[in-house]
Order: structure tokens, then sequence, then C-alpha cells
């Protein structure tokens, strides 16, 4: 299990260092416009770096079992996180960004309680299904009660119009009732159920619906002249322009306020126009990696929680690097979701780096169970002999 926490740390360090990298380039246009200071938005960034590794060092220790054993734990983040999704609507401390209501500010910090609500499902979801064990198949305890309060969560997101983090705690809670037990009947009925108010939530929303129609027009063999297909069609072209081995550090012209969310969203696009199709495959690569390690991870967990937790926090990193890569190449409709470790975002960062603290932490305790284990061993086979 060395090897493979070694291999997860390894590759955590290289995207991170990788984000900070593409990010300086990335940023620099914008942050120059904005602050007259071409660093600003690494500066911060790094800022919320230090604050993240030191949270994984934290909660690589942090004895994951009391998500279980201290049931009130789980309960207030639970309803912490309900507060605080509910605070970005009040006038003062929710600050509204392009039409949305995602962020809290506190001075000159801004946090994004979506970013907590992802690691939410995920933990919320892990002890639940730990405790009930074999009722997971049970309709009420299995499927309603989680179903419920994932919804809870997931209605307070869409509220403020960010289709994207509701996506993934929908798709990452889901998925973790799925492997816990719950019958796949329950989850089609529930998931039939909510077709209709995330179809009228879309239609309701002119921009999403106009990026979801030129999508589709493409996808169709057609062509759109659709405002909504700009991000997108500027991504590829810079993809063009990287080629294989890139334009070179710094030498982007995309950035240069052709590509918006050049330093968020679509930062990936930034790094194959300067490093190329190379840069591209490498970063799949990396959250390939990830992938592997987190389900060596969760298979040999020494208990349900663990695998549960180890899982669900692998799945959400994961889910969100393809979608968000599926998105900037044309692969699936425009939507807004951060790349891990590698767009700019302090929230966002933190809550990465908290999935890989927990994976940390359950791989920590297979070390401890495998030495447990081999005393146990040992022993018996003295008192034998």
């Amino acid at each position: 299990m060395r090897k493979t926490l070694t291999a997860l740390a390894t590759t955590v360090v290289f995207l991170l260092g990788v984000g900070v990298i593409v990010l300086a380039s990335a940023s620099a246009v914008r942050a120059q416009g904005l602050y007259g200071d071409p660093h600003f938005f690494v500066k911060r960034q790094l800022i919320w770096l230090g604050l993240a590794v030191g949270l994984v060092f934290a909660v690589s220790r942090f004895d994951y079992h009391w998500w279980r054993e201290i049931p009130e734990f789980t309960v207030g983040f639970y309803v912490l996180v309900l507060i605080a999704l509910a605070l970005v609507f009040v006038p003062g401390i929710g600050v509204k960004v392009n039409g949305s209501y995602r962020w809290l500010k506190f001075g000159p910090i801004r946090v994004q309680p979506s970013e907590f609500a992802k690691l939410l499902a995920v933990i919320a979801m892990g002890g639940w299904f730990d405790r009930i064990g074999w009722r997971a198949k049970q309709f009420w305890k299995g499927a309603v009660w989680p179903g419920i309060g994932l919804a809870a969560v997931a209605a307070l997101i869409i509220i403020e119009s960010d289709f994207g983090a509701t996506l993934v705690v929908m798709f990452v809670g889901g998925t973790l009732m799925f492997v816990s037990g719950t019958r796949l009947w329950y989850l089609l009925a529930f998931g039939v159920a909510a077709l209709g108010p995330a179809a009228a939530m879309i239609a309701a929303n002119p921009n999403r619906m106009e990026r979801l129609l030129a999508w589709w027009a493409k996808r169709s063999g057609g062509t759109t002249t659709s405002p909504a297909a700009y991000h997108v069609e500027q991504a590829l072209v810079a993809f063009k322009n990287g080629g294989p081995w890139g334009v070179g550090f710094n030498q982007s012209i995309q950035k240069y306020n052709y590509l918006p969310e050049a330093h968020t969203d679509f930062i990936f696009a930034i790094g194959g126009e300067e490093f190329g199709f190379s840069f591209s495959i490498i970063i799949l690569l990396a959250f390939m990696v990830i992938l592997v390690c987190g389900m060596l991870i969760s298979m040999r967990a020494p208990d349900r929680l663990g695998r549960l937790l180890a899982f669900g926090m692998t799945l959400l990193l994961v889910f969100q690097a393809v979608f968000n890569i599926g998105v900037v190449t044309d692969c699936l409709p425009t939507k807004g979701l951060a790349l891990p470790f590698i767009s700019y975002g302090g929230t966002n960062l933190v809550a990465a780096l908290f999935a890989v603290g927990t994976l940390f932490n359950v791989g920590r305790h297979i070390d401890v169970f495998d030495e447990r284990m081999h005393t146990q061993v040992v022993k018996n086979a003295a008192i034998q002999v």
C-alpha cells in the first residue's frame, strides 16, 4: 500500500506543479487588466495551496471512523453545508457572479459552498450506508431517506444556478448509493422522476438551453453560429495552435481575451496550446493514475466505511476531471466545472486536497490493519509451535 500512496502523492504533487505553471501563463493577461498585477491569481492560488496542504496532513491523520462513531460530526457537517448554501442568497454575505449566487464573501476571501457539498455527498452517503449495512436494499432506508438528503443539497445548489455542481453531487451520491446496495430499480425510478424538473430548469435558463442546442447542432452534423458555442470554438483553436508540442510557455494567443475563463474552466485548453498534445495526454494519464490508486485503496480498505469513502473521493476527483476535459474538447455540452488541482479557485483546491487527504487516511489504516494481521499470524504460528 505504501507504493500506492507514494504513486498517488507523486501524481498529485505533479498536477499541482503543472497547475501553478499553466495558471501563471493563463491568468497573466486577465490579472494585469483587472488588478495591474500579472501574478495576482497565482499569488492567491499559492496562498490557498499552502492552506490546503496543511489540510491534507490534518485530514490524513483524522480517524475517518469518527464519521461513523460520532454521528454528530456527519450531521453537523450536513447542517453547516446547508446553511452555507442558503447564505449565498443573503445580501452582504452572498455574492452574485455572472448571474449566479455561488459565493460567500468574508472580506477579501470568497468561498464556494457547493465545493463542500460535493465532499458532503461522499461523507454522508458513506456514513449512512455503513451504519445501515444490509438494510441498504430496503426501500425507505436504502433509497428514500438518503435520496431526500441528497435532493435537499442538490436543490439548494441548482437554485444558485450551478447545474455543474448539482450534476456532480447527484452523480457521485447516486453512484455511492448503487455500490452500497440500493436497488437499481429504485435509482432508475428516482432518475426518471427527476428528469422533468431537470428539463424544466434547463429550459427556464436561456443561456443553458442555448449552449445545449449549440452543442447538439454540431452532434447532428450541422453548424452553429450561436454565441453559446464561442467558448468551445476558441478552446479548439487553442488546441490547433498547440499542435503536438505546443507554442511554448507563456506564448499562448488565446489567453489574450479570445478564450473566456482561460484560467478557470478552460485552463486545459491553454495548457494544450502552450505545451501541445503531449500535455493533454500526460494530464489524462495522471488522472488515470489517481483512479487506479484510489480504487486500490478502496478495494483494500479494512472496513465498509473506508471502502465507500475511498471510492467516493476517487470518483469525485476523476469525474470532475473527465467532465471538464470533455467540455473543453467539445465532447460534452458547455458547463462550468473546474479541473481539479489545475484550475484557479481556492475552494475547489481545498476540496480536492481534502479528498486526497481522505484517501491517505484510509490508506494509512490499511497499513495499520496489515501490520496487526501480520502480528496476529506470527503469534498464532508461535502458539501452534
